[in-house]
């Protein structure tokens, strides 16, 4: 009896022993698959990883024209960003570009539950206050050429119906990279320009991305950012500086989307540090924050023409369909860097900011060995061209 509880105990102690070490072990290697998994999401998620195969989809499928060719250093690629002749912009007012109606419509995309728990591993899918960041979006329906210009039919759809109508087409680019041939759904809604201008996904974001130009000891200068990882797409890449999805004035689908407005109301937030502006309600006037110093002291450079803001061109991100609308906000005097710079301050979605040469080689480096999101290629290449015919235009007259 005694040996029997001598083998007892023994065996209990080995069944505990080798418990603890299965326990550890299984720690273990669920922290190793963690850490593969989120260098894998991080890898992937930057513009570098998707370049080529996009730019090679549509160069299979004869669409060549309908990528964006930048120059830069005297070379030229092709970057996943689909566009038409017509969708490069001149002197279009943004009232003649978007097309909306009061009150707005919105998307019927139904939400995609797998999805979003698939995205909320790896990005913020929550607001400041810590609760689900689910407001209404500017969406592009459709695009409608007119003899003048095209015209940009705009929706709103939930923040989370944009992730579920183009999340799966990211992730199925993200597949095709890795090996699986089948796109069905790049196929069916994004197989060239004339394809994303029908808008087939139900709720295609409309994003603005503006690059901010100053003249600084008789150079051009631009803010580059590196984007937090944090953000839906282009985690680690370089971008110029706002980025960012558009809203109505009040966030709610009674009141219009203004680009300019979304891009005070961007920087009022992304470089000012105005977080009050992100919530909901909080303000009878949803143009409250345009007394605040720094925005007052940009719509007075915009009033006396210091601060030219144009509108480049749009087109839509290959990598997901999304619509970006790319701007130029050139501030003609030094006032800007003596100012304005000592006040900017990152928030969330931006790890840091710096200040480049326009047309430096630095800039053009990073351009052709793919640093930049495509949206911020087509912005920095237009912002180029357009301030170097003006510069010529104002020397010869």
């Amino acid at each position: 009896m005694t040996v029997d509880l001598a083998v007892n105990l023994l065996a209990a102690i080995i069944a505990f022993v080798c418990g603890i070490f299965a326990r550890v072990a299984y720690q273990r290697v669920r922290s190793w698959r963690l850490a593969l998994n989120r260098r894998r999401i991080r890898e992937q998620r930057h513009p570098r990883f998707t370049r080529d195969w996009l730019v090679h989809y549509y160069l299979n499928q004869g669409r060549a024209e309908d990528l964006y060719v930048a120059t830069a250093n005297g070379e030229q690629i092709r970057v996943p960003f689909l566009v038409r002749p017509t969708w490069h912009l001149s002197g279009v007012a943004e009232d003649a570009l978007i097309q909306q109606t009061a009150p707005q419509r919105q998307s019927t995309v139904q939400i995609n539950q797998k999805l979003l728990k698939r995205r909320s591993s790896y990005m913020s899918m929550s607001g400041a206050d810590g609760e689900p960041w689910n407001d209404l979006i500017a969406c592009a329906a459709g695009v409608h050429e007119t003899a003048q210009h095209p015209q940009i039919r705009v929706i709103l759809a939930e923040y989370f119906q944009y992730l579920s109508a183009c999340g799966p087409l990211e992730d199925e680019t993200y597949r095709a990279v890795r090996g699986r041939r089948r796109t069905p759904i790049r196929d069916r809604a994004l197989g060239s320009a004339a394809d994303a201008a029908q808008a087939r996904l139900g709720a295609h974001a409309l994003g603005m991305q503006v690059a901010i130009v100053f003249e600084h000891e008789d150079a051009h200068k631009i803010l580059i950012q590196r984007r937090s990882y944090s953000v839906s797409i282009y985690g680690g890449a370089l971008a110029v500086v706002p980025v960012f999805g558009c809203q109505t004035l009040d966030l709610s689908a009674a009141t219009p989307v203004s680009l300019f407005h979304n891009f005070l109301r961007e920087m009022y937030e992304e470089l000012y540090g105005g977080v009050e502006v992100e919530r909901r309600a909080t303000r009878v006037d949803p143009r409250w924050f345009y007394k605040q110093p720094p925005i007052s002291r940009l719509r007075a450079a915009y009033a006396k023409k210091l601060l030219q803001f144009e509108l480049l061109g749009f087109g839509f991100d290959a990598l997901n369909g999304e619509m970006d609308v790319l701007a130029l906000a050139f501030f003609r005097n030094s006032r800007f860097s003596k100012t304005e710079l000592s006040e900017m301050a990152t928030n969330w979605e931006i790890n840091n900011i710096q200040v480049w040469d326009l047309f430096g080689e630095e800039l053009s480096r990073a351009i052709l060995c793919g640093e930049f999101s495509p949206g911020s290629v087509y912005t920095i290449t237009r912002s180029r061209e357009f301030i170097t015919a003006q510069e010529s235009n104002r020397h010869a007259t």
